[in-house]
């Protein structure tokens, strides 16, 4: 018997038997390769549908507030959510966050007078706590370094809130002579308090001179 004839149909069988589960291998890896790209690109889909959805959700909300505002509803919101969230930022490396109040209700009286009342209210109520903070400083410096350090919050938050005012191109009539009465009746209010914490001869001179 010729060993070779008998073993060479074995051998082609074995190959070809080898051959087909090459394929199926490279079959099913090629299938699972399909099934990953297709997901993929389903997941890429949905992320960018979404992320397309809350880009045009922000970009509602953002033309809804600019039309609020500039209708006049919010400005004087503005201006003293502006004001309280500038002074919180300053007094919040010794006081914390979230010091001050910062929400602004709806409802509220947001006339000059009652807006500056309230920002000068809520600013000055950190003096005593102030004070602990600095008890090797005399009264009169107790008292300005207060100050200057609420007044230049303030100022800051006047500033963001005019800006924002100025860009939606609101910041005049009515409006502007809101912010101005606003802040004029801040400043009184805040020398004022300072006249009330100093001895009265001291502040009485500061006073003349000023």
């Amino acid at each position: 018997m010729d060993i070779k004839s008998a073993i060479s149909p074995n051998v082609t069988t074995a190959r070809e038997n080898k051959g087909d589960s090459i394929s199926a291998a490279n079959s099913s890896t090629q299938t699972g390769a399909n099934n990953t790209s297709s997901a993929v690109n389903s997941s890429t889909k949905v992320s960018i549908s979404q992320l397309s959805r809350q880009m045009m959700n922000n970009t509602i909300l953002a033309a809804q507030e600019e039309v609020s505002i500039a209708a006049g509803d919010k400005s004087m919101a503005l201006l003293y959510r502006a004001a309280i969230e500038a002074i919180n930022e300053e007094l919040a490396p010794t006081l914390g966050e979230n010091s001050v109040q910062k929400s602004v209700d709806s409802g509220v009286d947001y006339s000059p007078e009652a807006t500056a009342d309230r920002i000068v209210s809520f600013a000055t109520k950190f003096f005593s706590t102030h004070q602990q903070q600095n008890k090797s400083m005399g009264l009169d410096e107790q008292v300005d370094s207060f100050m200057l350090k609420i007044g230049g919050a303030i100022d800051q938050g006047f500033k963001e809130a005019s800006d924002i005012l100025s860009g939606l191109k609101v910041l005049e009539g009515d409006i502007a002579a809101g912010v101005d009465k606003t802040y004029e009746l801040i400043q009184q209010g805040l020398a004022q308090f300072r006249q009330d914490k100093l001895p009265k001869d001291e502040s009485q001179s500061v006073t003349q001179a000023t």
